[in-house]
């Protein structure tokens, strides 16, 4: 970890991953449910600076197999081309870089500029999809529609470049559970990522949603309610060779001190029963249990998690 002034955010499948920052923050920085860069402002950093950092690096990481440039949305940087040869350059031997990055960015870019991105090293990109549903999209003030999540998306994938969607559990809230998970599905469908990644909403304090919540105007979702709702979101799941992965402590579920559920993980089609099968076994156990089913948004409003 180089060049940062504040602990570094990353997904969580890249923590062995060299960290270089390439920016500070995020261009968007408005969705009602993030606080991690609210108190950031969004700049590049001088190329110069992070070449600095990119050396360092070498001798800190000298075995990494992978690099991720952060923070959010780096590609959206003029020079990131010159930035990722030059990780390339200097980590000769490493399996992948990677970066954030924000849907709309991706369709601005296009094909052909990502392609050259790809070209320079650049091989995989995380993009936060959140949900599929335009009216969860539009409360949680994502910045992007469906449709153009989708064309980003498949801009990514048309370059030659891995992707990584992250689907939030309990985004769309009580009232609009089914429209969340299967319009979820439906982008995850249209775009055929390589990763599909589950993270479940945790409604932290400070940020937007809370003050939402507290209005009345989003009604988070039960235990039980997430595992419906992963449910639905994989039976209206067509995508192939791809990967579902549920790598997040936010996935867990408890009975007392328990850990009855762990997310679901396997490769789409050919995995699909076996995982619905473990959806459908924890929603029997969590109907016949009489202790307290805890998730992480419980806990974490206890005290006991961090959300992070």
């Amino acid at each position: 970890m180089v060049g940062y002034d504040f602990p570094p955010f990353r997904p969580p499948n890249e923590a062995s991953s060299a960290l270089i920052r390439v920016t500070r923050g995020c261009p968007w920085n408005r969705c009602l449910f993030c606080t991690m860069y609210k108190t950031t402002k969004f700049e590049p950093r001088g190329i110069a600076d992070v070449k600095k950092d990119i050396d360092a690096a070498v001798e800190i990481y000298p075995k990494a197999r992978g690099v991720f440039i952060a923070d959010s949305d780096s590609l959206a940087m003029k020079n990131i081309e010159r930035i990722i040869s030059y990780i390339r350059y200097r980590f000769p031997n490493v399996e992948r870089i990677t970066s954030y990055a924000r849907a709309t960015t991706l369709m601005r870019l296009g094909v052909a500029r990502l392609a050259k991105l790809r070209q320079a090293g650049l091989t995989r990109v995380h993009v936060g999809l959140e949900s599929g549903d335009a009216g969860t999209l539009a409360f949680l003030k994502k910045g992007a529609t469906s449709q153009e999540m989708i064309a980003g998306g498949r801009a990514a994938i048309d370059a030659g470049l891995e992707l990584s969607l992250y689907v939030l559990i309990g985004a769309g809230g009580k009232d609009r559970l089914l429209k969340h998970a299967v319009g979820s599905a439906q982008v995850c469908n249209a775009i055929n990522p390589d990763f599909i990644r589950l993270r479940t909403l945790i409604v932290q304090q400070g940020s937007l949603l809370e003050e939402h919540m507290q209005q009345g105007e989003y009604h988070p979702t039960t235990p039980q309610e997430k595992i419906s709702e992963v449910k639905q979101f994989l039976e209206s799941l067509t995508v192939h060779d791809c990967e579902l992965v549920s790598d997040h402590h936010t996935n867990y579920l408890w009975v007392g001190n328990s850990v009855v559920y762990k997310g679901i993980y396997g490769r789409l089609p050919e995995d699909k029963k076996q995982m619905l099968d473990i959806l459908n076994q924890t929603l029997h156990l969590l109907s016949q249990t009489s202790g307290e089913v805890l998730d992480a948004t419980l806990l974490y409003e206890r005290g006991l998690i961090s959300s992070l």
